[in-house]
């Protein structure tokens, strides 16, 4: 099985945690649902400065196909972690 490029890993983590936020904030406005997540105690502030420029950087590669950001493993790690916290705090 071929390895998925670390771009389509952060595409598709990002596309993630846009479904997770709206979910949390039961909104499709992005600040709506970061303030809903902010909060319940879902993320930090460090977490919500860090996917707003991953969902900048998701939004700018699938619209003009430019890379805004670095994307490495830690990157990716990062955005699950971030998945996970949305997805668990809701779920409880």
């Amino acid at each position: 099985m071929a390895e998925v490029s670390l771009t389509r890993q952060f595409i598709g983590q990002a596309r993630l945690v846009r479904l997770l936020l709206w979910r949390v904030g039961d909104s499709t406005d992005i600040d709506t649902c970061f303030s809903a997540a902010r909060e319940a105690s879902m993320l930090t502030e460090d977490d919500e400065s860090f996917l707003r420029a991953c969902l900048k950087a998701e939004e700018c590669q699938r619209t003009d196909n430019k890379q805004l950001t670095e994307i490495d493993q830690s990157t990716i790690k990062r955005l699950r972690r971030c998945a996970d916290k949305l997805n668990r705090a809701d779920a409880a």
